[in-house]
């Protein structure tokens, strides 16, 4: 069967069975490629083959299901729970072990092919040696075949006395199925090794050489979580696809085995509000179609990611759809340098004061690092406080809504956290309406008394951004509720206007 592309450019892709494992891989498994699929026993390596080669039978393919480890009752027994139809004419199944016997080349004991507990017998008492190439022969009556699995590559082990000896061997075998036979061939394999998600860095068992010669690998692995244990599954690689690499839960059901969610969050149809682009296309997709008007979300930074450049392209986003700026700037973003980037952006205006002078720049200024203006206020001097200086600000406000860039440190550091608490409370109650955004700002390392706690609590989109040991930044969407929590980015910075963009 040849692999016809897809209008994409790819070889087209085979069902695995599981519709969220499919979607996970952009269609399926790629056609006529090998893929392993690896994990700790118990984890559903074998269930998971089977259902691939169900999905084939569904479709009138020619299966063929290969085990180094069990005889067919053994099979039969251990599929009896779910809809497997392992007496399908289209589906065979043979078992390949190795045991000791004697073969034409030898006389002497040595490991030999034994099927189904009978033998290989070639004649007169003697077998075929457990090799790869004999392996080949014994299987070639067995095609053609368009979907193999071969569970698991651990028992052809014996075939070879040394790792590089026995990586040749599996590479044939891979090469043979699916060069040779054009079949779209999942492998499964013990996972040995250090936890799976050692650290945080996602591991394939050096030990497993197979790894290396395959065209993907899907992991499952076990976690406790809060006493009970849970199966998982994440796809290290896929050549060629746009895999989705986050874990998924594994369960199971009379189908084979179930991969959720399917949907991490609610549809954007459901989310009730509208959303406003922060004018960074791939950052408007992590958040689910931007920030959400009328409502708050909170970026967290470990204070050494660059975050002036990221909320610099949102605010002027939202003046060119005529909003007014709110702005508590951080402690460490001086006047001129925002002074600087509005006169670089394409905004049509000079600079902030033209900004301050229309009516479309407010700035609470907790620290007095700002020159006297109107619209700039020390809230330390006032005796009214922020709710008064925040209804004097809509009342001025020039613009079609109001973008609150709220840096949370300055505030609660200048006036105090019980009175900030007051303040965050009566924002989304009673004064944010419909057309405004408010995105607060912090390091929550240098938060106090709770307050970092208190403002993951308090809105409904949170978002990350840090720098790690490489120098690279990252961005991840930490909570929401129409978006997928836990997507990644990495933050590029360019030569030019945005000057920023997310991969």
């Amino acid at each position: 069967m040849t692999s016809a592309p897809s209008s994409t450019g790819r070889a087209r892709s085979l069902s695995t069975g599981a519709p969220t494992l499919d979607e996970m891989l952009d269609g399926g498994f790629p056609a006529g490629r090998a893929i392993l699929v690896t994990g700790t026993p118990g984890t559903g390596k074998s269930t998971l083959s089977m259902q691939f080669l169900q999905a084939g039978l569904e479709r009138g393919e020619e299966c063929l299901f290969v085990s180094t480890e069990q005889t067919l009752d053994e099979l039969h027994d251990a599929f009896a729970p779910f809809d497997f139809d392992l007496d399908h004419e289209n589906l065979t199944i043979t078992s390949i072990h190795a045991r000791t016997g004697r073969t034409f080349e030898s006389t002497d004991a040595e490991l030999v092919i034994e099927r189904f507990g009978e033998g290989d017998v070639i004649g007169e008492g003697f077998s075929a040696p457990f090799t790869s190439d004999r392996i080949q022969q014994v299987l070639d009556r067995h095609f053609p075949a368009d979907r193999v699995v071969v569970d698991s590559v651990t028992g052809l082990e014996p075939m070879a006395e040394d790792r590089d000896t026995y990586r040749r061997g599996v590479l044939d075998l891979i090469q043979y199925f699916t060069d040779e036979h054009d079949a779209t061939t999942v492998f499964t394999s013990e996972y040995v090794g250090q936890s799976a998600r050692s650290q945080a860095v996602e591991t394939v068992a050096s030990e497993n050489t197979v790894q290396y010669n395959v065209y993907g690998v899907l992991r499952l692995w076990r976690e406790r979580k809060r006493g009970d244990v849970r199966r998982f599954v994440d796809v290290m690689k896929m050549r060629g696809v746009d895999h989705d690499t986050r874990p998924h839960e594994l369960t199971f059901s009379e189908a084979g085995v179930d991969v959720a969610p399917r949907r991490r969050a609610l549809p954007e149809s459901e989310a009730g509000r509208e959303r406003f682009s922060t004018g960074l296309e791939r950052l408007d997709e992590i958040l689910g179609g931007g920030l959400p008007k009328g409502d708050t979300a909170l970026l967290e930074h470990d204070g050494q990611a660059n975050i002036v450049t990221l909320l610099f392209t949102t605010a002027a986003n939202a003046l060119e759809r005529g909003m007014s700026i709110v702005l508590v700037p951080q402690v460490n973003t001086s006047p001129d340098r925002i002074d600087d980037l509005v006169q670089r952006a394409s905004l049509s205006v000079d600079g902030t004061r033209e900004l301050l002078d229309e009516d479309r720049l407010f700035v609470v200024d907790a620290l007095g690092a700002w020159e006297s203006h109107d619209n700039v206020f020390n809230p330390r001097r006032e005796d009214a406080g922020l709710q008064y200086l925040f209804e004097q600000i809509r009342e001025r406000s020039a613009g079609s809504g109001l973008f609150m860039l709220l840096n949370t440190e300055a505030k609660v550091h200048g006036l105090g956290a019980e009175q900030i608490r007051r303040f965050r409370y009566w924002l989304p109650s009673q004064f944010i309406t419909e057309d405004d955004v408010l995105l607060d700002v912090h390091n929550p390392r240098v938060m106090e008394d709770g307050m970092a706690e208190f403002y993951t609590d308090a809105t409904s989109l949170g978002i990350e951004t840090w720098l790690d040991d490489t120098g690279l930044q990252y961005l991840r969407l930490k909570k929401g509720e129409v978006a997928e929590v836990g997507q990644v980015a990495l933050v590029e910075y360019l030569d030019s206007y945005p000057y920023i963009e997310l991969r």
